[in-house]
């Protein structure tokens, strides 16, 4: 064995990390842009929604209650699977949007 072929299994080597590399970011970049388009599917279903129910004489917990249930079936119906954390976070999150349209209907 030469130099030569020294040079040529280092290359190889390279070239192996290299596109094992390539592959492990690329994983971490589409589920990452998967978890981009859900947070951004979420928030605009929660506001649409949040103004749909605005109107109706209802109490608070119904009115967040109908959002949630609502934006949990929007985002199934568009190929998102949620767990029980996530589940909460959108109920949490829909209470918050309420609570600032409010303060802003009160100013």
């Amino acid at each position: 064995m030469d130099i030569h072929d020294d040079v040529e299994l280092i290359m190889l080597g390279l070239w192996l990390i290299s596109v094992v590399g390539i592959g492990i970011l690329s994983k971490v970049h589409f589920k990452n842009k998967r978890l981009e388009q859900f947070r951004n599917t979420a928030d605009n279903l929660m506001k649409s929604y949040v103004h749909l129910y605005d109107k109706e004489n209802l109490s608070s917990d119904q009115k967040i209650n109908r959002i949630g249930n609502a934006v949990i079936d929007g985002l199934e119906a568009k190929g998102f699977k949620l767990n029980e954390q996530e589940m909460q976070d959108i109920f949490r999150e829909v209470a918050k949007e309420m609570n600032a349209q409010q303060d802003t209907q009160d100013k």
